[in-house]
């Protein structure tokens, strides 16, 4: 097993992450340790650090400038040579069974590509609990799965055959962003699942580095666009639900990147399609649902809906009267085959 970890100064992180992967890693590993230009301190720790037990080798690169992250997590992948890979952001912090449960799980199903554990950034949130206690409390879904429209790339598990089939990161993304959403693209083009192992569990600072590098919001749009030209701009919907939920369609459109907020009055939506990362359920009380429905979708301004499903016609009259507050396109009454063109249209996308 190869886990490739590239590093950006940040000593007092890396350490901490190198200390937990000791501690919760049985496995025997090989650490791919990508020094990416790091400060004398950075260089210094990783020298020092020698694991004692004999399951962790530790094989060292050292960059005299930094490269970005892509470039050098390709670095240590191409410097390993195990079936399996893990890809892991130095501002991490494994719990016990970390790696054992990601592996548990792609290894079950030859079809799944790409294996994020649990965590913080796919909104589970320890709050005010223990780490390990945290994690211990889903050790009950040992070998359960999560689907995933894309898996992030701050601990990213995979065979390493498939990387070398549909490619490793693309360099076209420079020092990072949407770098992880165009692989998860290409590894679900060519038949993969990306899931989440519902028993590993990983927390992350997020983005630590990234704000710390020139020209940071610039090289976040530029990728963003890039993405977007490749593979269609990912939507956000708010779908108004008035019988049982078409669980299928949901979890099509989930499927290709967008995100959708379910406006669920009746209890309609089954659990498998809540377990998605990209489904949400609007709480709407016991008052009603439209009202709620109605501010969620004017007064989400900072990442608008683009698209508004209704089967209520009351409900999309008042949608329509607002468009010049929220923007978003109406869909009213709509079949299968419309909610999809609607989509195909409004993304871009050249699938």
């Amino acid at each position: 097993m190869d886990i490739v970890i590239p590093i950006w100064n940040q000593p007092v992180l890396t350490r901490r992450c190198l200390e937990s992967i000791l501690r919760g890693t049985e496995l025997p590993v090989r650490l791919i340790l990508v020094d990416n230009g790091s400060s004398l301190e950075t260089q210094a720790a990783l020298e020092r650090f020698e694991p004692s037990s004999p399951r962790f080798q530790v094989h060292r690169i050292r960059n005299s400038s930094n490269l970005g992250f892509i470039k050098a997590v390709n670095q240590g992948i191409r410097a390993g040579s195990a079936p399996w890979v893990c890809i892991l952001n130095n501002d991490t912090v494994v719990t016990p069974g970390w790696l054992e449960e990601m592996l548990k799980v792609a290894a079950a199903d030859p079809k799944i590509g790409l294996v994020n554990p649990t965590s913080n950034s796919l909104g589970f949130r320890p709050g005010q609990v223990p780490l390990d206690s945290y994690a211990d409390g889903l050790r009950a879904y040992s070998g359960q799965s999560a689907e995933l429209s894309t898996a992030l790339g701050f601990c990213l598990f995979a065979r390493r055959s498939l990387l070398e089939s549909v490619g490793l990161l693309d360099e076209s993304f420079g020092m990072g962003y949407f770098d992880d959403d165009d692989l998860s693209r290409r590894v679900k083009a060519a038949g993969y699942r990306c899931v989440r192992a519902s028993a590993s569990y990983v927390f992350h600072e997020e983005r630590v580095s990234f704000r710390l590098l020139p020209k940071n919001r610039s090289a976040f749009e530029k990728n963003r666009r890039l993405f977007e030209q490749r593979w269609g701009r990912r939507l956000r919907i708010l779908w108004a639900m008035d019988r049982q939920a078409p669980a299928p369609l949901i979890l099509e459109l989930a499927a290709q990147g967008h995100w959708l907020t379910l406006v669920d009055p009746k209890g309609a939506v089954p659990g498998e399609v809540l377990a998605h990362a990209q489904v949400s359920r609007l709480n709407a009380g016991n008052g009603g649902w439209r009202l709620p429905a109605t501010l969620r979708l004017l007064l989400k301004r900072k990442k608008p809906f683009d698209l508004v499903i209704s089967p209520d016609p009351s409900w999309s009259r008042w949608v329509k009267r607002l468009r010049w507050l929220h923007r978003a396109r109406l869909l009213s009454g709509a079949g299968k085959e419309e909610i999809l063109q609607q989509c195909r249209t409004l993304s871009r996308s050249p699938l």
